[in-house]
């Protein structure tokens, strides 16, 4: 978890839906988070280095890659910038089952999967994960 400072926590989005990412990147932005777009993996960790102020949380939409995939990018990402272990990584699962929905499930020390029901489990899991 990060530790609250005076500047508003930065979320590093990974988004490749094009209809997703500017809706996101503005109810994150409204929430006060500062926020980070990329695109794919590389462009995530060449803009996670060349930050003032380095990302406190990662966030992924799995957009049709496995589960694994994406957590293993997550982990690339935070190893390649640098970032601290316990930066937390969130991965917004695509598909699931209603047994899943609503739910968020720790997978690793500080790694997150979420099965959402709404835009509020997302904001709530990051607001505890990254506080503004």
């Amino acid at each position: 978890m990060s530790q609250k400072t005076d500047a508003p926590p930065t979320i590093l989005m990974i988004e490749l839906d094009d209809d997703t990412r500017p809706m996101l990147k503005y109810n994150l932005h409204r929430r006060g988070y500062c926020v980070v777009v990329a695109l794919e993996e590389e462009d995530a960790i060449a803009l996670a280095r060349g930050m003032g102020d380095r990302p406190n949380l990662i966030l992924i939409n799995q957009v049709d890659l496995p589960i694994d995939d994406v957590l293993n990018m997550g982990r690339h990402i935070r190893q390649g910038a640098e970032l601290p272990s316990r930066t937390p990584i969130v991965v917004m699962a695509e598909r699931y089952g209603e047994d899943m929905e609503g739910k968020d499930v720790k997978v690793g020390e500080s790694e997150y999967l979420t099965y959402l029901e709404d835009g509020e489990q997302l904001m709530n899991l990051l607001h505890r994960l990254c506080p503004v």
